[in-house]
């Protein structure tokens, strides 16, 4: 199945942010979509995500692995059309994990951004 990928505005603004401190950051990123597009329930769903699963992506720029690299938060979904989310990506090092109350959020904008 072929999904389209579709970068929420969270994200993006994830994005800006991190390549202020890490230079390959979108880099690292291509590399984990590309993962992700090729097995897209790769990463765990965590209790109370509500489907949106977490993967890990080696941080190039801090050379410590996945363990010590980044979290890219994503959501799939088959109908009505194949689609990868991508909701949110932040560094291990500037935060330990992202509380169902964010995640929740970060849904429900969603919601408002795209399905509405």
């Amino acid at each position: 199945m072929d999904y389209h990928i579709v970068y929420a505005q969270s994200f993006k603004k994830c994005i800006r942010r991190l390549e202020k401190k890490y230079r390959h950051v979108r880099d690292d990123v291509r590399d984990a979509i590309k993962e992700i597009l090729q097995y897209p329930r790769i990463g765990p769903t965590p209790p109370g995500w509500s489907g949106a699963r977490k993967h890990r992506v080696a941080n190039t720029d801090a050379q410590r692995g996945k363990s010590g690299g980044y979290r890219l938060v994503y959501l799939v979904e088959d109908q009505p059309t194949p689609t990868i989310y991508l909701l949110l990506l932040y560094s291990k090092s500037d935060q330990s994990d992202v509380s169902n109350y964010e995640i929740e959020q970060l849904l429900s904008a969603l919601d408002d951004e795209f399905k509405s």
